[in-house]
């Protein structure tokens, strides 16, 4: 409640200084993500974490203006917040913050509309069991992974309530290759969708098993709960495919990132 508590008095100060409510961002703490934030040359963006911050390490970031610098950041030792402004219109920067012994990873960007408060919060114990669902709940969160760039770009003040990555992951088979192209994670629900690009390299079609499709993590194997698959790669062509995992095939919680080394098991047709 404590931390409830100080996150809404901070973004609710930030707004009483003049910044609207598209401006403001409220992300959970994950360190397995890379976060994107929107700077602006003319509007600073402050960032706020729910304690100390104990170190920042950046790159073309400075705190003074520098010809090498294309970000400015303002910080002050000891302050669970720091500030953030383009020095170019064509800004990119990199900032790692250390916070409570693990590394968060900020990618900064000039963007438009900008991010002007952004607040980072810690994600309630998260329970072991994993939620039973519908054949239909499960669609509706494929559909979510699908449509997100769409539903963000319409609608920039509204969290999707979806952990996202770009990825490019290759697994090569003999006549394909399979690249996870996107990762999208639900974490309440411990459900990651994975849109993954098939690629033909042989003169004939590749036929392949689309309810069969699954991922290998390691030595762990995670048959898809779900797939949006045709079943076919063109010769000399390529196709997309949806893969949705729930949970681990043991049971319980299989808590996959972002950032996993995804192989994608695609079982073709003899």
């Amino acid at each position: 409640m404590a931390l409830r508590t100080f996150t809404v008095i901070a973004l609710l100060g930030l707004k009483m200084l003049g910044v609207a409510d598209a401006a403001i961002r409220t992300y959970p703490l994950d360190e397995r993500c890379v976060y994107t934030l929107r700077l602006s040359v003319d509007e600073p963006t402050t960032c706020v974490f729910p304690g100390t911050i104990t170190g920042l390490v950046g790159a073309k970031v400075a705190d003074t203006p520098k010809e090498e610098a294309s970000v400015l950041l303002s910080h002050a030792s000891g302050a669970e917040y720091f500030s953030l402004r383009a020095l170019k219109p064509d800004a990119t920067a990199a900032l790692n913050v250390l916070f409570r012994g693990k590394v968060y990873v900020l990618s900064l960007v000039t963007g438009t509309p900008s991010d002007r408060a952004v607040a980072f919060a810690e994600r309630p114990n998260r329970p072991r069991d994993v939620p039973t669902l519908s054949e239909e709940e499960l669609r509706s969160f494929l559909e979510r992974a699908k449509t997100r760039a769409r539903f963000v770009a319409q609608y920039p003040a509204i969290d999707p309530g979806i952990l996202w990555q770009a990825s490019a992951r290759v697994t090569a088979y003999r006549d394909f290759t399979a690249t996870v192209e996107e990762v999208s994670r639900f974490e309440a629900e411990d459900v990651v969708v994975l849109r993954v690009r098939l690629e033909s390299t042989s003169e004939r079609p590749v036929q392949y098993y689309p309810t069969a499709l699954a991922v290998r993590v390691g030595r762990d194997l995670f048959p898809a709960r779900l797939t949006e698959a045709s079943g076919l790669i063109p010769a000399k062509g390529a196709a997309t495919a949806f893969l949705l995992i729930h949970g681990s095939p043991g049971g319980g919680r299989a808590d996959l990132g972002l950032n996993e080394a995804y192989s994608v098991i695609v079982p073709t047709v003899p």
